[in-house]
């Protein structure tokens, strides 16, 4: 019989898949045994990558339906699980996203564990969706649902966590956790951040311009235009497009990197080798990016947009420039400051990277979740 851990987490898609929350559930297991010493299960569906060192991934559901449901459920029971910490987003288990057969297996669940749930995201928008009220209302009653199911609900989005608390009226099993950069700072050199720069023929009087991730909500036709601002006042510029940005299709004077599939180690190196971040959203920037903090651990300045998902604290971080979201001549403007004043910024990155560290790294989250999890086995 296939062994588990006292405490699991339960998400649809890792390795070979590509999935964001995914990448979050491996890291958070995986620090909460380096970290804190105790080990947990990821159950995923079957074609994911198995792994039993360092962290233990059992691709175990076949299908997220009603009798998939149930079946892990008497899974769960058989392994006398404790303590289950289940990733949610609306379209993470169902292609028409909400599923209804969860409801009842997180209610179920409620009788015979801790349920611990972490929200990622929560329903469609009446106003920046139109035309999708019905599907909205149906996200809603679901989540509704599995909040009052739930003895602990954490968010990392300051906006998503007071529409959650709008559900139930203890608020104390409501909680702040952040997500935190999926991408570990692996510092390299001078010498190795110049020698990928001329493996990708960047010159050394070239500025480089990085965008990342949040492909379907970056402002599109601003980066032509801001392409067009930087020729007209001779900015040495390359763009450095990673993760899903590399799909924008953006005609551009200025040259393009785009490198591809990249390990997160790799990440690493070509986020070094980066002047400013920039990130131009519709509805502003928002903590629940991991995009946004990956830049704030590596030091990298960002230049964004404040919109209704901009967490207040980020409003507060020195290397953080913010223009107001919708106004282009805005952003415009605060790119061109930041690049003029690009070397004292850099001093500035490295106070939003100690608060990074003290507010919003996987050593937080560990401390938050701890008192949810410190009666289990630890390794």
């Amino acid at each position: 019989m296939q062994q588990i851990e006292k405490v699991v987490t339960i998400t649809a898609r890792v390795h070979p898949h590509v999935c964001g929350i995914g990448d979050y559930s491996v890291n958070l297991v995986s620090h909460c045994k380096t970290q804190l010493g105790i080990k947990a299960t990821i159950i995923v569906e079957k074609g994911c990558q198995a792994s039993s060192e360092p962290i233990t991934i059992l691709p175990y559901v076949e299908t997220w339906s009603k009798s998939g449901w149930k079946k892990l459920l008497n899974f769960l029971e058989t392994h006398k699980v404790e303590t289950i910490i289940l990733q949610y987003a609306p379209w993470l288990y169902s292609s028409k996203g909400f599923d209804p057969h969860l409801i009842k297996f997180w209610k179920e669940c409620a009788k015979k564990f801790q349920l611990l749930l972490i929200v990622h995201e929560t329903y469609f928008w009446f106003l920046k969706h139109p035309g999708t009220w019905i599907i909205g209302l149906l996200q809603q009653y679901v989540l509704r649902k599995l909040v009052h199911s739930s003895h602990q609900v954490f968010s990392g989005s300051e906006l998503y966590l007071n529409r959650l608390k709008r559900y139930s009226n203890c608020n104390q099993k409501f909680h702040y956790l952040p997500i935190p950069s999926n991408i570990n700072l692996k510092t390299i050199s001078s010498e190795k951040k110049q020698e990928l720069r001329q493996k990708l023929q960047i010159k050394s009087q070239q500025i480089v311009i990085t965008l990342f991730g949040c492909a379907s909500s970056i402002w599109q036709p601003w980066i032509a235009a801001l392409d067009a601002c930087l020729i007209q006042h001779n900015y040495p510029v390359v763009w450095l497009l990673l993760g899903s940005s590399q799909s924008l299709s953006l005609s551009l004077q200025n040259l393009v990197v785009r490198p591809g599939y990249l390990s997160p180690n790799e990440l690493s190196y070509y986020l070094q080798i980066s002047n400013l971040m920039l990130m131009p959203h519709e509805y502003g920037i928002s903590a629940k990016r991991t995009s946004l903090m990956s830049a704030l651990e590596h030091g990298l300045p960002v230049v964004g947009t404040e919109g209704m998902l901009t967490d207040s604290f980020l409003r507060q971080l020195p290397s953080v420039i913010l223009a107001a979201d919708g106004h282009y001549l805005d952003f415009e403007k605060q790119v061109l400051d930041t690049l003029s004043n690009l070397s004292n910024l850099h001093k500035l990155a490295q106070k939003t990277q100690a608060y990074y560290h003290n507010y919003l790294s996987w050593s937080v989250v560990n401390q938050k979740l701890l008192p949810y999890l410190q009666n289990h086995e630890q390794c």
